[in-house]
């Protein structure tokens, strides 16, 4: 069976003080950076796109490095996916891309 490409949008919402918070979802945005994974960054959600068994080593790098940092958090998922062929965010966006 081929691994197709997916699209999963991860919010990482540690519950602790605000300022602390942050520095946590920084850190964590850090390790996503040094994965190698395509991303972007919004103000709700960080969208990964690759394959299916890399984004999810990924978020289990995610959860346990949020753990570590704080005693309590919450990790909201949204995988979008198609048997037997890729999902690419730009598929979805292009058509809304300004000039």
């Amino acid at each position: 069976m081929t691994e197709n490409q997916i699209n999963l949008g991860i919010q990482i919402v540690p519950i602790a003080e605000a300022k602390s918070c942050y520095a946590i979802i920084d850190e964590c945005i850090g390790l996503i950076r040094q994965s190698g994974i395509t991303y972007q960054v919004t103000a709700f959600e960080t969208i990964l796109e690759g394959k299916y068994r890399e984004i999810m080593h990924l978020v289990d790098q995610l959860y346990q490095l949020a753990l570590t940092k704080s005693d309590e958090l919450v990790i909201n998922i949204r995988l979008h996916a198609k048997s037997g062929s890729d999902v690419f965010s730009t598929d979805k966006t292009a058509k809304f891309s300004q000039a």
